[in-house]
């Protein structure tokens, strides 16, 4: 059980950090659903354990939980490297390679030319493939296969050629 109490937390946190406002995950033994109030902060100040109830046995009317810990405080925004910035041009999947089994388009250190593919975001599925803004070096990639990107969020960060 105890297992499972640091799961949710870890499905929490991962959901407010992408600035997920609800979240759902259904197995064959149990449902979760998370969901945030419109006026809720991206980052939750606090977590609050949260016990699966089996779908078979899921009751009308959601449980009571327990008062949430002491407010923590929000911490601040994550910081974006200096550099060009190629930010996803749409919200979906991120992923660093064609395929599972292939090496990814790029890696940091990696010189690329204007056009070259950085990377592929699923959406609806397609695959959007996004090229690079510029010739220059990898210096970030800030989201791993399999990440969902939100529109507008820096997936990776370059020193433009001069």
């Amino acid at each position: 059980m105890q297992d499972m109490k640091q799961t949710v937390l870890e499905l929490m946190d991962a959901a407010a950090a992408r600035g997920l406002a609800e979240f759902e995950l259904e197995t064959d033994d149990f449902k979760l659903k998370l969901k945030l109030p419109n006026n809720a902060p991206a980052v939750p100040v606090a977590a609050v354990p949260v016990a699966a109830v089996p779908v078979a046995a899921a009751p009308a009317a959601v449980p009571a939980v327990a008062p949430a810990a002491p407010a923590q405080p929000v911490p601040a925004a994550p910081q974006v490297p200096e550099g060009r910035t190629v930010e996803a041009p749409l919200v979906g999947i991120f992923y660093a390679a064609p395929a599972p089994e292939e090496p990814p388009f790029i890696e940091v250190g990696q010189q690329v030319k204007k056009g070259d593919t950085l990377f592929i975001i699923e959406a609806m599925k397609t695959m959007n493939e996004i090229p690079a803004p510029c010739d220059g070096r990898i210096s970030h990639i800030l989201a791993q296969s399999g990440d969902m990107v939100e529109y507008g969020q820096v997936v990776v960060v370059m020193e433009e050629a001069s």
